[in-house]
């Protein structure tokens, strides 16, 4: 028995530091602009942290560094007394993990790979502590399913609707006058666009810090973006739509600028560079690794209505 103990103890410490060294990649890996996690869940997650992914890469190599030191104090110096401190960082890690689970599962409704992989790591570890013989952990499994089965019991319906799975998807209410703009040119487009209204899913677009129509989300392969506002979603539509350069990126989802007029092609560029933003706008839209997260919702731009109000 003492030395399936052992066996166990030294498995959970092999495991602690791949953990460690896995965060410190993540890290590395950021620092250089790549990662590991390249879903639209990880970018909300980001989103949606108070001080950054920084902080959760902290707590994350904090804690299993720990665990690491922990371990092998406990095997290799015979500091037992030590046991119950692994014990609770475990149950506590695994009531987080439920939080973080529940929230993508039942909020997001994306997955973050990268907390998937972390939350993996504990639950690994905590069933090496219990095949280790520490009972205690099953309280940890048990946190785990009472936090995340919550999140499904206290979230009001609206906020667990999933969204369509076509490539774009446009939010509207039929007392905004632009939502009705934006659909007429859609329509006179031949564009296949999924239209939903507003209400079916206000509780996530506001969750998502958007709470103005019309709103178009890009749901494609190596896109994901929201665009609210007409001026912002003809514009994207206006790139999106053109195959060379001969077209125009302007607030006109179908107006072209001929090749053999150079002189209204200068003209017509000046024209779409809006004092403020436009500028920045138009080069999160022409280059799509920019392109993961684009909320554009706020009360100045033109061509939105807030979603709860008559705007005709």
């Amino acid at each position: 028995m003492q030395q399936y103990k052992k066996l166990f103890g030294r498995a959970f410490l092999v495991i602690s530091a791949v953990a460690t060294l896995f965060v410190i990649t993540e890290m590395v890996l950021q620092s250089i602009g790549k990662s590991i996690c390249q879903t639209e869940g990880c970018k909300m997650v980001t989103h949606y942290t108070r001080f950054g992914d920084v902080s959760i890469f902290l707590i994350g190599l904090a804690t299993f560094a720990l665990l690491s030191l922990l371990s092998f104090l406990v095997i290799y110096k015979g500091k037992t007394q030590l046991e119950w401190h692994i014990n609770v960082i475990l149950i506590v890690s695994l009531a987080a993990e439920g939080f973080f689970a529940g929230y993508q599962a039942f909020r997001l409704h994306s997955a973050c790979v990268f907390c998937l992989i972390i939350m993996t790591f504990f639950m690994v570890l905590a069933l090496v502590r219990l095949l280790y013989g520490e009972k205690e952990l099953f309280s940890g499994f048990i946190a785990f399913a009472g936090i995340f089965s919550l999140f499904y019991l206290i979230l009001p319906v609206g906020g667990t609707a999933r969204l369509p799975d076509d490539e774009l998807v446009l939010f509207y209410s039929k007392e905004c006058k632009f939502c009705s703009e934006v659909i007429k040119e859609m329509d006179a487009n031949n564009l296949k666009v999924t239209h939903v209204p507003v209400g079916e899913y206000s509780a996530f677009l506001q969750a998502m810090g958007i709470d103005h129509v019309p709103t178009l989300y890009v749901n494609k392969k190596n896109q994901k973006i929201y665009l609210t506002g007409k001026e912002a979603i003809d514009r994207y539509l206006g790139c999106s739509q053109s195959p060379g350069p001969q077209k125009s990126a302007g607030p006109v989802m179908n107006k072209q600028v001929s090749p053999g007029e150079p002189g209204k092609k200068k003209d017509q560029k000046k024209a779409e560079t809006p004092k403020d933003r436009g500028l920045d706008d138009l080069n999160r839209l022409v280059f799509p690794h920019d392109d993961q997260f684009n909320p554009l919702a706020k009360p100045e731009d033109p061509g939105m209505c807030k979603e709860t109000e008559k705007c005709d």
